[in-house]
């Protein structure tokens, strides 16, 4: 990739050794390289990679760039390696990638990457003014394939983040519906199954037994099978959670899944704690008689 030496700041992309080349290296721009822990990692099998040297013949082989220079395809020394990025699509695992600097060869057009505080379009004003101070004559392409736009707006244009997206979306509903149900039948099978001992509440209560205990007795009831569920399940989650890391590169959140847990067992708590305080409302004799 040909860019500018700011280009990994821009974009965030960290470097893990060496350094990038500088304005004076820049403007020469021959010699020097660039490349991403993937490249390290598959070409390079020396711990120092810094003391390797690439060149690249067919740089200026397809008729998209003009050499800049006669050293352009020259041997060139890797000064610096740099983390990784997506660069062949959202769902397809990062490939090698070498970057020089922007002058080794002409490009017909450039594409610049400017990150901003608040809204970039906000920014554009004074993005053109800058380059028209430059080069007063250079235009800047502001159709739909080449024009202005955010980095998230180029990432919903990709099709394959369409598809990833529309996945998250149905995922997330039939979740939602999922818990949705489980909340319903944990309340309503929790609710009745305490219900049913209102009869064995009053004869509690009528002994003299307080109502602080008989809504701790229909509490355990209810938390003890739920807390057995909700760690089967997340015992379940974490197998095949392990197991769907082979094939997904995307963390699963654990926050979400603790939250679901959690709604499960207030769902539980409460399906058992309404009924006992009614139960405790009733007058023993009437409880004894409860059918």
């Amino acid at each position: 990739m040909l860019v500018d030496q700011r280009y990994f700041a821009a974009l965030r992309i960290p470097l893990l050794q060496g350094r990038v080349w500088n304005t004076d290296e820049n403007a020469r721009g021959d010699f020097i390289a660039v490349v991403n822990h993937a490249f390290a990692a598959r070409y390079l099998s020396s711990s120092n990679s810094l003391d390797r040297r690439l060149r690249i013949p067919t740089l200026t082989g397809h008729g998209r760039y003009a050499a800049a220079s006669a050293q352009s395809t020259a041997w060139r020394q890797i000064v610096g390696v740099v983390g990784d990025a997506r660069n062949d699509g959202v769902d397809r695992p990062v490939v090698p990638a070498i970057y020089v600097p922007y002058t080794t060869a002409m490009a017909n057009y450039f594409q610049f990457f400017v990150r901003t505080q608040g809204d970039p379009l906000a920014s554009l004003h004074s993005i053109r003014a800058a380059i028209a101070s430059v080069a007063s004559d250079q235009q800047i392409s502001s159709g739909s394939f080449n024009g202005t736009f955010t980095l998230n707006e180029a990432l919903e244009r990709d099709p394959q983040y369409s598809r990833q997206r529309l996945f998250s979306i149905l995922f997330g509903v039939f979740s939602a519906m999922g818990l949705t149900l489980a909340l319903v039948g944990i309340f309503s099978i929790v609710a009745y199954s305490v219900a049913q001992r209102t009869t064995e509440f009053g004869v509690r209560l009528a002994l003299g037994a307080p109502g602080a205990h008989v809504l701790w007795v229909a509490a355990r009831i209810a938390l003890v099978s739920a807390a057995a569920g909700i760690v089967i399940g997340l015992a379940l989650d974490s197998f095949l959670g392990a197991i769907l890391a082979h094939w997904m590169q995307n963390a699963f959140a654990a926050g979400s899944l603790f939250a679901a847990a959690a709604l499960l067992a207030l769902s539980a708590l409460l399906a058992c704690l309404l009924p006992a305080r009614h139960a405790i409302s009733v007058p023993p004799g009437e409880a004894l008689r409860y059918q």
